[in-house]
This record gives C-alpha cells, sequence and structure tokens, in this order.
C-alpha cells in the first residue's frame, strides 16, 4: 500500500489537448490563433462535467465497479440518453476507462487511484474544491472585469486580504490536501540539507494549519519531530482527527489561536507558512514574517510554500504561469496575490531574516529563511 508522504506516477488522468495543431499547419494565421484561443475558452468544459457528476453521485457509484450507462442511469435515477452523453464526457476528459461488454454496450470504469479524489472522506479528496467553486468562485469569476476596474480594494482604497468565509474554508481546507506529498518531500529533503536528522527533536510551529497535513507528513519524515498547529475551532477539529488518521496525534497537537493577535511563544525550530502569504497585503505578509522572527529559536528556520514568483526564471517558467494566473484568482475572489521573489525577500530584511533558499514544486514553491 502506497503511505500517504508517497508519490506514485500514473497516466490516468491526462487532459489530452482538443485542438489538433499539427491539422492547423498551413492554415491562416488568425484562424490557428483562434483554434487555439478556443481551446481555452472552452476549459469551463472541464469543470462543468467533472462537477455535475460529483452532484448526480456518479463518481461515488462509479467506485462500486464497472458500469454501463444503462445501470448507471438506474442506480441514480436520471435520464438514459443525458447519462451516457455525461460518461463519454468524463472519457473525453480522461476521467473514466471505457470498453465495450460482451452486449456491445460501452462499459465505464472509474480508475482505483480516483475512487478517494471524489470522496469527501478521501485524504486527497477533492470534493471540498467542488464544493467551494460552486459556492464561491463560479459566481466570482464572472465579476473578475468588475475587480479590475476598482481594484477588491476595501472602504479605505487599501488592498484586501482575501476574506473566505469560515464555512467556504471549511469546505475547502480538505480539497487542497493533494498539494502536500511533494511539498514535504521537497522541504524533507532541504531541511536535511540544513543539518536536520531524523532522530533530532524539534518544535514545528504551524501557522493557519489547515487540516496540519503538511506538518503531519513532516512528522512520519521525521520520528523525533513535535509539531503545534494554530488555526480557527472549526479547522483544528479536522487538523486533530487528521492527526490521528495519519498516526500522529501523539506528536501533533492543535490549538485554537488567532495568529494574528495571540503569542505564538517562542524556541521555534521551523515556522512552517504554508499557501498563508497569498492571502496577504504586503503590509500583512511584513507583519507575519515579523512576528515569526521574534518566535523563532536562534537556529531555527522559516519555511513558506506558496506561489512565489521568480522573474528570474524567464518567461517559459510553468511555475510562474501557474503563479500568475492564481494571482487572478485572488483577485477574482477578492484579495490576495502572487507576490514576487524580491518581495519576500524585502519582508525577510525588515524582520532581520534572509533566504537561504528556494525550490521549485508542483503549483508551488519552498523558500527557506533564518536569522540574518
Amino acid at each position: 500500500m502506497t503511505a500517504p508522504g508517497d508519490i506514485t506516477a500514473t497516466t490516468s488522468v491526462n487532459f489530452a489537448p482538443l485542438v489538433d495543431n499539427d491539422r492547423l499547419v498551413g492554415i491562416d494565421a488568425q484562424s490557428q490563433a483562434a483554434h487555439r484561443l478556443y481551446e481555452h475558452l472552452i476549459a469551463l468544459w472541464a469543470p462543468g462535467v467533472i462537477e455535475a457528476a460529483q452532484d448526480l453521485g456518479a463518481f461515488s457509484a462509479l467506485t462500486v465497479g464497472p458500469t454501463t450507462a444503462v445501470q448507471l442511469a438506474e442506480v441514480l435515477g436520471t435520464d438514459l440518453h443525458a447519462t451516457r452523453v455525461l460518461l463519454d464526457g468524463l472519457y473525453a476528459y480522461d476521467m473514466v476507462r471505457r470498453g465495450q461488454g460482451a452486449d456491445g454496450q460501452a462499459v465505464y470504469t472509474l480508475p482505483t487511484e480516483l475512487h478517494d479524489v471524489f470522496s469527501p472522506d478521501g485524504l486527497y479528496s477533492l470534493a471540498g474544491k467542488i464544493s467551494h467553486d460552486r459556492n464561491v468562485a463560479w459566481n466570482a469569476w464572472r465579476n473578475l472585469a468588475e475587480n479590475v476596474r476598482t481594484g477588491a480594494r476595501d472602504a479605505t482604497g487599501g488592498q484586501r486580504v482575501n476574506q473566505i468565509s469560515e464555512e467556504d474554508y471549511t469546505s475547502l481546507v480538505r480539497g487542497i490536501n493533494f498539494w502536500a506529498p511533494p511539498i514535504v518531500r521537497t522541504l524533507a529533503n532541504a531541511l536535511r540539507e540544513h543539518g536536520w536528522s531524523t532522530g533530532e527533536s524539534a518544535q514545528v510551529l504551524d501557522v493557519g494549519c489547515g487540516t496540519g497535513i503538511y506538518s503531519q507528513l513532516l512528522l512520519r519524515e521525521f520520528p523525533a519531530l513535535e509539531a503545534s498547529g494554530l488555526d480557527t475551532g472549526r479547522i483544528t477539529v479536522i487538523a486533530a482527527q487528521q492527526a490521528q488518521e495519519l498516526e500522529v496525534a501523539d506528536r501533533f497537537k492543535v490549538t485554537v489561536k488567532d495568529f494574528w493577535n495571540d503569542d505564538w511563544g517562542t524556541d521555534i525550530d521551523l515556522a512552517l507558512f504554508v499557501n498563508i502569504f497569498h492571502l496577504q497585503t504586503p503590509e500583512s505578509a511584513r507583519e507575519l514574517l515579523l512576528k515569526s522572527s521574534k518566535a523563532l529559536a536562534q537556529d531555527g528556520l522559516i519555511a513558506i510554500a506558496d506561489h512565489i514568483v521568480d522573474d528570474d526564471c524567464g518567461a517559459g517558467s510553468v511555475q510562474d504561469r501557474f503563479f500568475r494566473l492564481f494571482a487572478v484568482s485572488m483577485l477574482a475572489t477578492g484579495g490576495g496575490d502572487a507576490y514576487a521573489l524580491q518581495d519576500y525577500d524585502q519582508w525577510l530584511a525588515d524582520a532581520e531574516l534572509r533566504r537561504v533558499a528556494l525550490l521549485d514544486t508542483p503549483m508551488h514553491r519552498v523558500l527557506l529563511a533564518r536569522r540574518a
């Protein structure tokens, strides 16, 4: 069985291009450009198909085993023709496999590695992300133009901290657990390079811990480590339960705290911030690092995993392309940004800290810093 922190390759979900560019060779340049742009415009088809299947309970039904459209329509109480169209849409997006039964009917199979991805209880479930999109993101994106006009600023004209409601955050928080394994692997390797050993005890403070998945997986990498997670009451309940599931509850403690106004303590060996800084204004980001500097042990480290733009990587950087689009999503939902590396370096300097590493992971970068 694969451990939660392990990464195994899979080719079941590919999202292959929908435009055959080879067949556009020699065609009018404007037509070529329109074909490629059209593929971006129809990108909303993917969440539409996936979220409809989730809403109907199709993924849950498909975890039972391979099924035909007739069988699934009977289970879901849906129209047969429409159910077949939806299943073929999922097949077009490589979400299900499609074969042929002995009677000639198409048989659809959900790959095993996707079973828990759509289950609300799955460790790396996307169910919360789908719910967040339904409740927040879809409507927010419709207002992007207005936010560009106004800058999505508060009543005083200043930049806003992203104000996702606690209810929406509770729904979303497990929906982004899947980001954790490659980030933790990268961070663990970096910590070893900076002198951390498997058997050495240390204290980790996970600020705005969410489910605690990052520090919990880190505890599995370093058996002598202990971690404390700070978050709101609704979220710490989720984090404590997940620590039990991952068998690290004896070394992972959660505390309900307002991490802006409450004391963090001192002598922290690692202050961990994951997906926290992109929700801030430049002023609040600077304040976070000032506060973390005061809590840090003399030889302690700060680890920031976030969407950190590094202009030195060049225009073709996959990381920076994603980060810039993520910044647009922050604008759409009312605040935050994907800040540049030079911004982080300035905030660190203001807190008498210095960057010692910047490491790429999928959809994130990990920044390590310590006292200057």
